[in-house]
């Protein structure tokens, strides 16, 4: 999370207008790398967006703060940083993320989303038939399938109770149980094809098959109704598992329904929640949940929650399979609008597989564009080529057929070399599966490979904003390196060093006054008043730790506690101890405890322990690596800055 974040900082993400206007002129130099004039003033609007006014610089401190940014770049590249591979597999991953947006149908994804938005508003209760279509099933299997599903529609049409022939024929386990009824669900929360079907399927009609990567399902619609939306509830849980005793079930329903007479009692159910919620993800936070709709609670806990109307109000203990719950209600909303719910809607739809939908439409599209061909016969060939060898990872491809054309894109010609690489790299996925499917399915991916590494090309190398955009993960992903390596890893493992810079700035690390004490606390109030007389006494006050704790274990008394404890003159503890008779503090119980505080001394500019303050030190020891670096580096790598450009960026951004 750390590496991420200072990578998005590093690289100052944000929206800003491309300034068309701008040559690539170069700025300035450092080492033997160009910097343009476009990168930088780019990256100075980001961080001028980003910061308060009272944070922003001048662009000659920016300008500074670049060049140290890229001498640490140049660095990382001079210490090989750039050719690990783990980094050209984060650099790869984050290519990927910054060009997928631009690798869909924008037309066909603003259609997915507002109809995604629209079924949102909606519940569907249906119930299915489910004919299920093996991994390894080929076109003519598929089709076998399909035919014994318009079969099984058919008897229901003629009349045969669904439930019956649902028993009787579906592949879905859940059938014996639910006589096929999924109960009510909303948008996102089926796979697409059948959620499509649900909502196109008028209440009390059947829907011809429809195929989703689960197989073929005949749908029945049995209602619709108006969403209702989601809900926040608090929660106290009890847990009572399934195999508990009877004892500990019956000790469980007793201590929910007491917590319950004390929720009635008015008493505040945060801090109920936190003393005996025994659900370790939200006793601490009073028991709060994030926002929920509909099939993601267990039925019993979503049915109270949605069935309360009242901010505040509280079900009576209900019991689900982890315990017994006793719920508020925190608020009610329903379905927001489409514009309130678009970043919500484009990232569910990223990660379902709709998502694809507009990028399969795109990909189409660029087909036409770029004039997509395809050698069916060299497709037929491969499926002839491949044997039983390859199940066993035996398998090589015949060298006089490598080279043979069986597909074009964008004036390129792709071989049976490629696609016989793709179809070995995935033979684990496909063990004993027929060629035909093996072949179909590897070419597709091939295709689909090929034809958008060519826009991911041409966007980087066409978009100015992506390409430099992409240039600052390539330099942020290098700073974070070449910063660990020279400072922070090594100002933590650097323990030699630390202790020297402590040392060489230990009046920096010093209490300006700090007073020393004893706190003497026993659970037994005989024993602090003696101890108390015992201190205080002439034969006492010398006496080491050890002889006060064991004079008292000697006489039978219970144990007395001795602490040193070091604080500042204002500190609670010791307020007015200039008045404490024999500088010895009043006897208090505090939790149960009885105790009284013992002066010994103050002491001026006296040097806070290194342990007590590491974390301060370490990012001071930080802070002095990091300088000293900065300083070597400006003798390593010459800067030259283009005095005439660097006036025209002060004149484009004053």
């Amino acid at each position: 999370m750390k590496r991420t974040f200072f990578i998005i900082v590093a690289c100052l993400l944000g929206t800003v207008c491309a300034l068309a206007q701008n040559k690539d002129e170069v700025l300035l130099t450092v080492g033997n790398e160009a910097v343009s004039r476009y990168e930088f003033e780019q990256i100075y609007l980001k961080n001028s967006q980003m910061m308060a006014d009272t944070d922003k610089k001048s662009i000659e401190e920016y300008l500074d703060l670049f060049i140290v940014y890229k001498l640490k770049v140049a660095d990382a590249k001079a210490n090989g940083l750039h050719n690990t591979n783990e980094f050209k597999q984060e650099l790869a991953t984050y290519r990927k993320q910054l060009v997928q947006p631009h690798l869909v149908d924008k037309q066909t994804q603003e259609k997915l989303l507002k109809e995604a938005h629209e079924r949102l508003k909606l519940e569907v209760n249906a119930s299915h038939i489910l004919i299920s279509i093996p991994e390894d099933a080929t076109a003519e299997d598929t089709l076998n399938l399909f035919n014994k599903t318009i079969k099984i529609r058919e008897r229901i049409l003629a009349g045969e109770p669904f439930e019956s022939v649902a028993r009787a024929t579906s592949d879905d386990p859940s059938v014996k149980v639910n006589n096929g009824n999924l109960g009510y669900f909303t948008a996102f929360q089926m796979v697409y094809p059948f959620e499509s079907a649900a909502y196109s399927t008028p209440v009390g009609e059947i829907s011809m098959p429809i195929r989703s990567r689960f197989g073929y399902h005949i749908v029945k619609v049995n209602d619709k109704r108006p969403s209702p939306g989601q809900v926040k509830v608090a929660h106290i849980m009890i847990a009572s598992p399934p195999d508990a005793t009877e004892e500990h079930k019956a000790q469980a329903k007793h201590l929910a329904d007491s917590v319950y007479s004390l929720v009635l009692a008015n008493e505040d159910f945060t801090r109920l929640a936190k003393q005996f919620s025994q659900d370790p993800g939200t006793a601490q936070n009073g028991g709060e949940l994030p926002w929920f709709g509909m099939r993601q609670m267990p039925p019993q806990f979503e049915k109270a929650a949605f069935s309360m109307c009242t901010p505040g109000e509280v079900s009576k203990p209900i019991q689900t399979q982890f315990g017994w719950h006793i719920i508020r209600l925190v608020d009610k909303r329903g379905v927001g609008t489409f514009e309130e719910m678009a970043p919500e809607l484009k990232s569910r739809l990223a990660r379902d597989e709709r998502g694809r939908v507009s990028q399969n439409v795109f990909i189409d599209q660029l087909k036409n564009k770029f004039g997509f061909e395809v050698d069916s016969n060299a497709l037929q060939t491969m499926q002839l080529l491949l044997d039983s060898s390859y199940y066993d990872g035996m398998w090589e491809m015949p060298s006089m057929y490598k080279n043979q054309f069986v597909f074009s894109f964008a004036n390129k010609k792709h071989t049976l070399s490629e696609l016989a690489q793709v179809i070995k790299q995935n033979r684990n996925r496909y063990i004993n599966m027929p060629f035909s499917v093996i072949v179909d399915r590897c070419f597709n991916e091939l295709v689909t490979e090929k034809v958008l590494a060519q826009e991911e090309e041409r966007l980087i190398n066409e978009n100015r904003e992506i390409k430099y955009l992409l240039k600052e993960y390539y330099d942020g992903i290098l700073l974070f390196e070449v910063m660990d390596q020279n400072v922070w890893s090594r100002s933590t493992r650097d323990e030699e060093g630390l202790k020297e810079f402590y040392n060489n700035n230990i009046l920096d690390y010093s209490w300006e006054q700090r007073v020393y004490v004893q706190r003497y606390s026993s659970a037994n109030k005989r024993t602090i008043r003696r101890a108390k007389r015992y201190t205080t006494s002439r034969r006492g006050a010398n006496a080491t730790e050890e002889k006060l704790v064991n004079r008292y274990i000697s006489k039978g008394d219970t144990l007395l506690q001795i602490q040193q404890l070091i604080l500042a003159p204002d500190d609670i503890l010791i307020q007015g101890f200039a008045a404490w008779e024999d500088n010895v503090s009043e006897t208090k119980l505090v939790d149960g405890r009885y105790s009284f505080i013992k002066y010994q001394r103050t002491v001026k500019n006296d040097p806070i322990p290194l342990d007590e303050i590491r974390g301060r030190v370490i990012a001071d020891y930080q802070e002095f690596l990091e300088k000293e670096w900065v300083e070597s580096l400006r003798k390593k790598y010459p800067v030259n800055i283009n005095q005439e450009v660097y006036q025209k960026i002060i004149s484009n951004l004053n």
